[in-house]
């Protein structure tokens, strides 16, 4: 049996689940104007990916990395609207308005092309894409990528789950007292590093994320880091953590940081800890 979906990512764990159940998710690529153009074959699901090009349409690139597509089923044009109609097509080619890249044949679609950011080399890259991929893990709560015409890479703030963390650490046998003191054990910080690695393995070179810290604390929508829905201000954490996010470009493999605590009967006050600043790739 086969379902098939599109539209949004679905998390690896989910594929993976209903795959042990005899129910293969195949997570195909089209729209409206073009009909289906990617689709996995049975036995080549890849969870990262929309699966190959179907025979009847070719799929390339535009030197900005937006997917471009003939088909034999192209529509014929908008209701009434040549102009728009005529805006679509770059010599024949259908502009799809999505960024994306082909792996070994698997069309690989990452954002909008005008929701991305840049690098400063000039390299595009969607933070959207990569936040929702760490998210999957079952080790990461929530997660702030960085990146701008201003930075040469990628870099991320890393909020562990401290369920799950807390508990893989409790069978490794790694003691640990605070939220704090667990998310900068050097065992955690590999933990984080492995799956960093695998989304790096899933994105272009040049989005790959090249440093991270993981954060001695949790976003908190009481400090109005986060919405009540648990959507990041992501203005107000770069500001907020400006230090962390400096660092990640730096030098530095750790830093000093204030940490204000609140005790259970309400006294508060602030203690100092290292939070260490980690080279993927070393």
């Amino acid at each position: 049996m086969s379902v098939y979906s599109a539209g949004a990512a679905v998390s690896p764990d989910i594929i993976s689940f209903f795959k042990a159940l005899g129910v293969e998710i195949q997570l195909f690529y089209g729209c409206t104007e073009l009909a289906i153009v990617s689709l996995p074959r049975k036995g080549e699901i890849r969870p990262e990916t929309s699966g190959r090009i179907v025979p009847w349409a070719e799929v390339k690139l535009s030197e900005e990395g937006e997917i471009l597509v003939k088909t034999r089923y192209t529509f014929s044009g908008y209701h009434k609207n040549p102009e728009a109609t005529r805006e679509r097509f770059r010599e024949n080619w259908y502009c799809t308005g999505d960024f994306g890249y082909i792996d070994e044949g698997h069309l690989i679609c990452i954002d909008r092309m005008e929701d991305l950011k840049e690098l400063a080399g000039g390299y595009k890259f969607s933070p959207q894409f990569i936040e929702i991929r760490l998210r999957f893990c079952p080790y990461i709560k929530d997660c702030l990528v960085i990146g701008g015409e201003d930075k040469e890479f990628v870099s991320v703030l890393i909020n562990i789950d401290l369920n799950s963390v807390g508990k893989w650490a409790d069978n490794h046998r790694i003691p640990y007292t605070t939220f704090t003191d667990l998310s900068q054990k050097l065992e955690v910080i590999d933990l984080i590093k492995e799956e960093i690695t695998k989304i790096n393995r899933i994105l272009p070179e040049s989005s790959r994320i090249k440093k991270f810290i993981n954060m001695y604390k949790e976003f908190d929508p009481d400090e109005a880091e986060m919405t009540r829905t648990r959507k990041l201000r992501r203005a107000y954490v770069e500001e907020r953590f400006s230090d962390l996010i400096t660092a990640c470009y730096g030098d530095k493999e750790e830093i000093m940081v204030s940490v204000p605590i609140t005790y259970r009967d309400g006294r508060k006050a602030t203690i100092e800890s290292i939070v260490r600043v980690t080279d993927v790739y070393h």
